[in-house]
């Protein structure tokens, strides 16, 4: 349900970025993570983003952007903020935490 739910905050947040990672999800949507621990993220038009995953499917890291926006935004599972980060081609921290650790956000900015 966390997923579900920062996900969907996340990609309603409507930032930008270019990465060759991240994947439109509007329309039917994009199905983040492998299964049984996946969840389908549906954003607005134009709206892209990356997801990262530990092996056990626990942790993750997910990031969105608005095509036409200016800013990156992102967070994780060990994360109570989300972050965000201007310009273009961000990419989001590559290892997803585990337990309650938190992602590396060194430099974005908490929000």
């Amino acid at each position: 349900m966390k997923k579900t739910i920062l996900a969907a905050i996340t990609v309603l947040l409507m930032a930008t970025t270019a990465f060759a990672a991240y994947e439109l999800v509007d329309g039917a949507g994009k199905t983040l993570g492998s299964s049984p621990h996946s969840t389908v993220v549906r954003g607005s038009k134009g709206v892209m983003v990356d997801y990262v995953e530990d092996s056990a499917g626990q942790g993750y890291v997910l990031g969105a952007y608005h095509g036409s926006g200016t800013q990156t935004y992102a967070t994780s599972s060990g994360d109570t903020k989300l972050y965000k980060q201007d310009g273009t081609a961000v990419a989001i921290p590559t290892t997803a935490p585990t337990g309650s650790n938190t992602a590396d956000f060194t430099g974005w900015t908490a929000m």
